[in-house]
């Protein structure tokens, strides 16, 4: 056991079964010990939106400007159960039954995931680019996972971390940028943030020792059915800034997800991060 194992958050969730993928058992649930991630969210087009989860007894969630809300997630994990892998995720916010619109600001997903225990994160776009990761996320928890061919890398002066996602099995672009990385969390932004997260988001966010986030598979032949999974993310370090269109280009190519239009608002960058992804259970208490 490496010392990134030896943490509260895999003593509460351990390693307790088994399954076997590409013909060689491998250990659950899945874990991530050291790595990044870098988490963009914003804003989408709400008709785009609702296409996508048209076969889904999924609504998505919207502010108050009529636009759904959406994330994309760039991670290069470094030490994991399964190995080093890389993963791009297209993500929608959204719940089993309508909601309230949530007040439009950058921030605006903290205040959901803080105050709407209704919204789930709906993994639709998911790329890895290892074999075995792609086998235990479709076997396993049921994702709609697909083999990648990445690059991504930190370059200096100034820091910026620059990334480019394909498609390993036809070649299509999924997505690229470069991303600034600053070296330290701005205090104006911290302020914004709990000033939009309110009194009790700001308590809800600091009460957990991890940030929890349920998240749900989209309807496909292994899950006949959405099902919530929990997971648990804790990083070393982290920094949350918005997005600056001055010296941060995003560009989604990718056909099915272009269409939403994506509007970054803000990016979180985690370093040092252990995550847990729990299996996933039938969603038996609708709200």
């Amino acid at each position: 056991m490496t010392a990134r194992q030896q943490h509260r958050l895999f003593e509460q969730y351990p390693l307790t079964g088994s399954a076997v993928v590409d013909g060689q058992q491998v250990s659950t649930p899945y874990h991530i010990y050291d790595g990044s991630i870098v988490f963009m969210g914003g804003t989408a087009d709400a008709t785009a939106a609702r296409h996508l989860l048209r076969d889904e007894r999924l609504t998505p969630i919207l502010d108050t400007q009529g636009n759904a809300l959406m994330a994309l997630w760039l991670c290069d994990f470094t030490e994991a159960n399964l190995g080093a892998h890389h993963e791009l995720q297209i993500s929608l916010f959204a719940a089993y039954t309508p909601q309230p619109a949530v007040p439009a600001h950058p921030f605006a997903i903290y205040r959901l995931l803080s105050l709407n225990p209704a919204t789930m994160m709906v993994c639709h776009g998911l790329w890895n680019n290892t074999a075995l990761v792609v086998n235990y996320n479709r076997e396993v928890l049921g994702l709609d996972a697909r083999l990648s061919a990445s690059q991504i890398e930190t370059l200096p002066t100034p820091r910026r971390r620059r990334f480019h996602v394909s498609d390993a099995a036809n070649g299509q672009a999924i997505a690229e940028g470069e991303l600034h990385e600053p070296g330290q969390q701005n205090a104006r932004t911290l302020w914004e943030l709990s000033a939009h997260l309110g009194l009790k988001g700001l308590l809800n966010m600091t009460r957990s020792p991890f940030i929890h986030v349920p998240v749900i598979n989209t309807v496909n032949e292994r899950l006949a059915d959405n099902q919530i999974a929990h997971t648990y993310t804790r990083a070393d370090r982290q920094i949350i800034r918005r997005f600056d269109p001055a010296a941060d280009r995003l560009s989604i190519q990718h056909e099915t997800y272009a269409p939403l239009r994506f509007r970054p608002s803000f990016v979180q960058h985690g370093y040092g991060v252990r995550f847990v992804y729990l299996l996933p259970q039938p969603f038996s208490q609708p709200y």
